[in-house]
């Protein structure tokens, strides 16, 4: 073989295992972010199930130390909770307070990934929330809106950072 041919040739090798090691990169990529992808999608569902279940530690625990709950309407804020701490007074409140009679159930769908890295997110899912006390036959819609997250990646997994309902509402017309 001439020695053209073997440089050909070793320019060829080193192409293929370059394209092989981009791919491997690329399906480890691809791994992450469905794994995270998975992870995100398990905390929204704790995020009903605990708050449903009146587990208020449980519920404050999905949050960083420094997040921020809000609520909307109408492009008014309603609502302002700044820190896990204050957010597990509210949970702890609202459980024995003003839902004390009644079950609640958040129904999460259409969960969107606007932004995805290997260490932040930023989320969107519809919510509907029943409730149902014990003179009611069924559950009633208590309301219902779009919860936008913004996610952060810790050493025991991911947290919201922001949560921000925006509940729906339609305004009049005039």
């Amino acid at each position: 073989m001439s020695n053209l041919n073997q440089r050909v040739l070793w320019a060829a090798v080193i192409a293929v295992l370059i394209g092989l090691v981009a791919l491997l990169m690329q399906s480890r990529d691809e791994h992450r972010s469905l794994t995270d992808r998975a992870a995100i999608e398990d905390v929204i569902i704790q995020y009903a199930y605990r708050w449903d279940s009146k587990d208020a530690a449980g519920f404050a625990d999905l949050f960083t130390e420094d997040a921020v709950m809000e609520a909307r309407a109408l492009g008014e804020l309603r609502s302002r909770i700044e820190s896990r701490s204050e957010i597990l007074a509210y949970a702890m409140e609202s459980h024995t307070g003003r839902l004390a009679d009644r079950q609640t159930r958040h129904h999460m769908s259409g969960t969107v990934f606007i932004e995805l890295s290997a260490d932040s997110a930023v989320t969107e899912n519809m919510v509907l929330v029943t409730h149902q006390t014990a003179v009611d036959a069924a559950a009633r819609i208590a309301t219902s809106g779009i919860y936008r997250n913004t996610w952060r990646k810790l050493d025991d997994g991911w947290k919201i950072v922001t949560r921000v309902l925006t509940i729906d509402r339609v305004a009049p017309r005039g």
